[in-house]
């Protein structure tokens, strides 16, 4: 029994590869043209070059680093964030910005011949591929061109561009912060010289000097927590408003749609994950300000809480990373992080003015002139304490506004290729020939069942 159905299966085989054969001329005949169509096409169709740069990404320059650290307490409003150096690199190399440049410098208006200027520099950004290698640490730039000689001038000159883009936002950074900080100091040391004159105005007419330890205790916290408040206040603004401006930026360029930013803004509005994380995080940040008041900053209750509040923030990054990986937009690392910076400062805002509340309560039940004094003595403390990280910052600013910006490091530079990169004969002939088979067989077979169909039909009388 066994015997004869591997008999059956083996004619049936046979008849298969019997079909195949009696159309071999059919499946020859199409491998022969197709391969023959592909090798005219692979040497009459003009030939791509392409060349490729390799740059080493540098390390963060003193500038943005100490940029970085300063973005945590005062964000300066200067168009970028604080991006790896990898991100702000590619950044600018597929950046409008950067097409123009290597456009203008390679006279590139004959190459790419188009009815636009703005399709003819979509021609360029289009024949560009940027590709990062974190483990090497390095960024290749390859450049397409029907010439080997302008492919590797073109990569070259992106290199160029991309030095020439970041030495000039690296003084512009600089040159923002420090403006910045100028008419923040400015500002504040109007208000402390309004808060000390008012102090000593009160002094001088109540002979009231100071206040018994209890008070002084309370008007130190309340100096300390005001202070940290009105800074995070700043934090906060410039966060919103760098937000704000970027997405604008982003939807200027065409690098996100509209209908993404109203995805976002809907997605982290009705999360529940989000509202929730959000109100952990304000408890918390309370639970922060009171233990350093009691305790100091290196109490191991205040580390833990430090700690706990890290771990928060870590869970709200991932969550709000989960929302933005549903738009799919590599652009929006940026706004990710600012996005990120405004909800952690508006639960510390929020914490900061409930603790705040609570030793305001405690500071009302002085007696009046002890209580116009207290507060005189929070403002100007208040004051002297910005006035005072504000000056540290404004002299480091001035030392990074005279650092030479990083220069990049070309590990590879791009030479002109000497053999083309498409069309590839070898790969159009395999594919023309592999599909040409299968085509082929798939007539056979189609033929066959057609001959056999047609001869049922005839013999039912059709």
């Amino acid at each position: 029994m066994n015997e004869e159905k591997m008999y059956e299966d083996e004619i049936s085989l046979a008849e298969l590869f019997y079909i195949i054969w009696k159309r071999r001329v059919l499946v020859i005949i199409l491998f022969i043209i197709s391969v023959l169509i592909a090798l005219v096409y692979s040497l009459l169709a003009p030939k791509i070059y392409e060349a490729k740069t390799v740059i080493l990404i540098p390390q963060q320059s003193g500038t943005s680093s100490t940029l970085s650290a300063l973005l945590q307490n005062l964000p300066i409003p200067i168009g970028i964030t604080s991006s790896t150096p990898s991100a702000n690199m590619v950044a600018i190399l597929k950046s409008r910005s950067a097409a123009e440049y290597v456009f203008k410098k390679l006279k590139l208006d004959d190459y790419f011949k188009a009815k636009t200027y703005e399709d003819a520099l979509k021609q360029l950004m289009d024949s560009i591929k940027v590709t990062t290698n974190e483990k090497e640490n390095t960024i290749t730039i390859t450049a397409e061109a029907k010439d080997p000689k302008l492919a590797a001038d073109i990569a070259n000159t992106y290199v160029e561009a991309l030095s020439t883009i970041n030495a000039s936002l690296g003084v512009y950074t600089a040159k923002r912060t420090k403006e910045f900080l100028e008419k923040q100091i400015e500002r504040v040391k109007k208000d402390l010289d309004q808060a000390e004159n008012k102090l000593k105005e009160f002094q001088e007419k109540n002979l009231i000097f100071s206040i018994d330890d209890e008070a002084k205790a309370i008007v130190d916290a309340l100096a300390k927590l005001e202070s940290e408040k009105q800074m995070t206040a700043i934090t906060l603004k410039v966060s919103k408003d760098n937000f704000e401006n970027l997405k604008k930026e982003l939807v200027n360029q065409q690098r996100i749609q509209q209908k993404d930013l109203l995805a976002i803004t809907s997605l982290t509005a009705t999360s529940t994950v989000l509202s929730d994380l959000r109100n952990k995080l304000i408890s918390q940040e309370s639970e922060l300000a009171l233990l350093s008041i009691d305790y100091g900053p290196e109490h191991p209750k205040v580390v833990s809480m430090k700690y706990a509040i890290e771990e928060t923030k870590k869970v709200i990054r991932e969550e709000l990373d989960r929302v933005y990986k549903a738009i799919n937009n590599s652009s929006l690392y940026d706004l990710f992080n600012l996005q990120m910076s405004i909800l952690v400062n508006e639960s510390k805002l929020k914490a900061l003015s409930d603790v705040i509340d609570q030793y305001q309560s405690k500071l009302s039940k002085l007696p009046e002139l002890g209580l116009t004094l207290s507060k005189l003595l929070r403002d100007v403390k208040v004051q002297e304490t910005i006035y005072t990280m504000l000056l540290s910052q404004y002299e480091q600013a001035k030392i990074d506004e005279t650092k030479e910006v990083a220069v990049v490091s070309v590990l590879d530079p791009a030479v002109p290729p000497l053999k083309k990169s498409k069309p590839s004969t070898v790969l159009n002939v395999l594919i023309a020939g592999v599909s040409s088979v299968f085509l082929g067989v798939f007539l056979a077979f189609f033929l066959n069942f057609w001959e056999n169909f047609k001869k049922e039909w005839q013999r039912i009388g059709g």
